[in-house]
């Protein structure tokens, strides 16, 4: 009798194993200590629905508005130049421009350069002429195509790309000097998402730091958050949306205007 007590004990001790392993499991699960942000960015331009502001990058900047004043009165004064000006000036050509505008390219790196480019109704003078030199030096159609952007000049290549970095990050070292901290950057994928992981809680500044182009206007953003301890899946559930649009619930100063006309060559 006695073993057939001990032998039921047994079993149904077995059974709660598991039950016991999920309950120590859940207690001992970590508290998140750092902060997440789910970024998505968008704009509204005319009476058309919302886009989405894809393969643009932000950053995340210790502090609040107020105190990142300086900061964004140097962001709203940098001088700009938008991407159709300074190619213009330049004297690149129309199908160039186009391309560039149709890819929301700021250099020619950001795409892989088809053959409809190099020939046709669609052909880029500048592409041609690179190709073409690629053919002397590469031998073969397809190395030519594939590494015609070493044979263009540099300014064309990434002048306005390198100019825009230039800028973004002489306002970068302004904010890490004032703020003694690294500023974080991320770049938004084709959705207009993008995501801040591993931050330390507290209040922050995030923002384009030098004007973004959509279609008809510029727009430059300086947003605050504060960041609180959370995991993923908890940022999952609440992006932090940015938009040109106002949001009483989101605190935000935005620069908006239309794109500049270019002076004539």
């Amino acid at each position: 009798m006695k073993l057939k007590i001990h032998r039921a004990a047994f079993l149904f001790s077995l059974l709660l194993f598991p039950f016991a392993l999920i309950f120590v499991g859940r207690a001992q699960t970590p508290q998140a200590t750092r902060g997440v942000i789910r970024l998505k960015v968008k704009y509204k331009s005319g009476p058309a629905p919302a886009k989405e502001l894809s393969r643009k990058r932000f950053f995340l900047i210790k502090g609040s508005l107020a105190e990142n004043k300086s900061l964004i009165d140097a962001m709203t004064a940098s001088p700009t130049t938008s991407r159709e000006c300074y190619y213009r000036s330049l004297g690149a050509s129309e199908a160039l421009i186009k391309w560039l505008r149709e890819n929301d390219c700021e250099s020619v790196y950001c795409r892989e350069i088809e053959e409809k480019y190099l020939s046709g109704a669609e052909a880029v003078p500048e592409f041609q002429a690179a190709y073409n030199q690629g053919l002397r030096d590469f031998k073969t159609p397809e190395l030519a195509r594939r590494w015609l952007t070493v044979n263009l000049p540099a300014d064309i290549r990434a002048g306005f790309y390198n100019q825009q970095q230039k800028a973004i990050d002489a306002l970068v070292a302004q904010a890490e000097a004032a703020t003694k901290t690294r500023v974080m950057s991320v770049m938004t994928d084709r959705k207009g998402t993008a995501y801040l992981t591993d931050i330390e809680p507290g209040t922050y500044t995030i923002s384009n730091l030098v004007f973004s182009e959509t279609e008809k206007t510029s727009i430059l953003w300086a947003c605050e958050k504060e960041v609180k301890a959370a995991d993923l899946a908890v940022a999952m559930k609440k992006p932090f949306t940015l938009s040109n649009e106002k949001d009483p619930k989101v605190k935000c100063e935005i620069v908006e205007g239309p794109l500049p006309a270019c002076a004539s060559r």
